[in-house]
C-alpha cells in the first residue's frame, strides 16, 4: 500500500521549488553569496575598472562628406573600436585594418551603432589616409596632436594590445592583442550589441 504525502508537506515542497531559486538569486545579487564563474565568455581582455578616454583634443580628418572636427559629438553614444595605426603601416597593419572592415560589415543592422576609429600616427606616408579610405570608406580617421588619446592608451594594462573596445559612455572596457582572431572580436561585439542598451539611453 502506497503512502500519500500529506497536503501540507506537498505545499511546502511546491513553495520551496519556486522560492529557493529566487532566494538564491537575491543572496547572490546583494553579495551575501559571493559566486563568480571561473571563466567569462568574452574573448577580449576586460579592463577593470574601465578607463575613461577623452576624445576632446583629437582631430578628425575630414573625408569630404562630414564637416567639422568635433570627434566628441561624433563618437558619443556609439560603440567604438579603436585601432592605433602603427608607423609604418606594413602588411600586418593592413591585414588588421581589413579585418576591422569585415567586422563592421558583418555587424549587419547594428552597423550604425558602431564606429571604427583609426588613430593615425604622428608622421608617416602622405598616402596613408587615402589607402585607409580606399580600404573602407566608413573608417573614421583621427589625429592626436596633443597625445592625450595615446597617453590614455598607454595606461591600459596588457602587452601587445592592438585594438581597444570603447563603450558608449567613453570608457575603454576591453582590449585585444595584435593578431587576434577577428571572429572573436565579432562574437564579443554581437553579444554587447544584442544585450546592451547603453547607446540607446
Amino acid at each position: 500500500m502506497k503512502s500519500k504525502i500529506p497536503p501540507r508537506i506537498s505545499l511546502v515542497i511546491i513553495a520551496a521549488v519556486f522560492l529557493l531559486p529566487l532566494m538564491l538569486a537575491w543572496l547572490m545579487y546583494n553579495g551575501t553569496i559571493d559566486y563568480r564563474p571561473a571563466e567569462t565568455r568574452n574573448f577580449g581582455q576586460l579592463v577593470e575598472p574601465p578607463l575613461p578616454l577623452d576624445w576632446q583634443n583629437a582631430i578628425r580628418v575630414p573625408d569630404g562628406e562630414l564637416s567639422g572636427t568635433d570627434t566628441t559629438a561624433d563618437f558619443r553614444e556609439h560603440w567604438v573600436i579603436l585601432y592605433p595605426v602603427p608607423d609604418p603601416c606594413l602588411e600586418t597593419c593592413l591585414q588588421e585594418v581589413s579585418a576591422l572592415r569585415q567586422i563592421h560589415r558583418a555587424s549587419g543592422r547594428h552597423q550604425d551603432r558602431m564606429r571604427i576609429v583609426l588613430l593615425l600616427p604622428g608622421s608617416g606616408a602622405r598616402n596613408l589616409e587615402s589607402i585607409l579610405r580606399d580600404t573602407y570608406s566608413r573608417f573614421e580617421l583621427i589625429r592626436d596632436p596633443a597625445d592625450k588619446v595615446r597617453s590614455t592608451l598607454q595606461r591600459v594594462p596588457g602587452q601587445n594590445v592592438a585594438v581597444y573596445l570603447i563603450d558608449p559612455l567613453g570608457n575603454i572596457m576591453m582590449t585585444y592583442e595584435g593578431g587576434a582572431d577577428p571572429n572573436n572580436i565579432k562574437q564579443d561585439l554581437k553579444r554587447l550589441l544584442t544585450w546592451s542598451k547603453l547607446d540607446e539611453q
